[in-house]
């Protein structure tokens, strides 16, 4: 609901503002959307963080019910470019989304000198201060435990990090963390795979036919945002950013998943999909089950 408070304003000093959505897990579930909004929020997410940024309240079609939780959901997705108005006139910060405007995306061939890109995008490393203290797998399991992560549950949480924990070789690391700048060669005809979930840069890996393979993607990713894709923060909300975008990734199946050992195998099946040679299962699930116990 509106607040009462910005039920004042008649319009006579409407502003409007186009920008984009951020964030579609609405902690108070009213279907709202987070949205960095064009001329005022900036790229910058130093100096406007993605925490800070504003709810909007998101207009629905007059065929829905509109009261008493009637309605259809909201099928704006994140990264969506939105169109709309502010409630609170000059002010400009109650805004209200309108509609969406489609558009579409072209990608920098990243393919290529994988090597020479190596450690060059080293936008916003301060960035990486918002995902808080401690080891990255603390930070990983503190971001999807989050509203901004994917306001995931611990189980679900602690499934994605045993399969982090075994495709990123975290028994082989001395600090026994994870770490987004591991590089391994995972198949035999020498195609390498990055960070904490084993991106693979073969093109066969690519999650659409034609497209960028899933490490190109994620270095795609990070550049539009201004990321160091070798950062946890990078890695982190691209793993969000995969689930939201490709429904057969399998969220809608982890976030059904009551166990831990459910979500392991949901997230590895869906969303890893290791060869045949790379199955492990028993180990994710003894990881995952660890983590549990710890961050519990």
């Amino acid at each position: 609901m509106i607040p009462y408070s910005y039920q004042q304003y008649y319009g006579d000093e409407t502003r409007w503002f186009l920008g984009i959505v951020i964030d579609i897990n609405d902690p108070e579930q009213l279907g709202r959307v987070k949205v960095r909004i064009f001329g005022v929020h900036g790229e910058n997410t130093i100096d406007v963080p993605n925490r800070d940024l504003p709810w909007a309240h998101v207009v629905t079609p007059v065929t829905e019910g509109g009261s008493s939780g009637i309605g259809a959901n909201v099928g704006i997705k994140p990264l969506a470019q939105v169109y709309g108005i502010f409630l609170d006139g000059q002010n400009s910060q109650v805004p209200l989304v309108i509609g969406s405007i489609p558009k579409i995306e072209t990608s920098k061939n990243v393919s290529d000198e994988r090597e020479s890109k190596r450690g060059t995008i080293s936008y916003r490393n301060a960035d990486e201060e918002r995902l808080g203290p401690g080891k990255n797998v603390v930070k990983a399991f503190n971001f999807f435990t989050s509203a901004e992560g994917g306001s995931f549950t611990p189980e679900q949480a602690c499934g994605i990090l045993g399969n982090l924990h075994e495709e990123n070789g975290v028994n082989k690391n001395p600090k026994k963390d994870l770490d987004p700048t591991m590089p391994r060669i995972e198949e035999p005809d020498g195609a390498f795979a990055y960070g904490i979930a084993s991106w693979n840069d073969a093109s066969r890996a690519a999650n659409v036919k034609g497209g960028l393979s899933r490490w190109a993607e994620l270095v795609d990713f990070s550049a539009k945002n201004g990321y160091n894709w070798e950062s946890m923060v990078a890695q982190l909300e691209f793993i969000k950013y995969e689930l939201y975008k490709y429904s057969f990734l399998g969220l809608s199946k982890l976030q059904r998943a009551e166990t831990v050992e459910e979500a392991v195998l949901v997230f590895k099946n869906k969303y890893l999909r290791p060869r045949k040679d790379f199955k492990s299962t028993e180990r994710r699930q003894k990881e995952a089950l660890s983590y549990f116990t710890e961050m519990r």
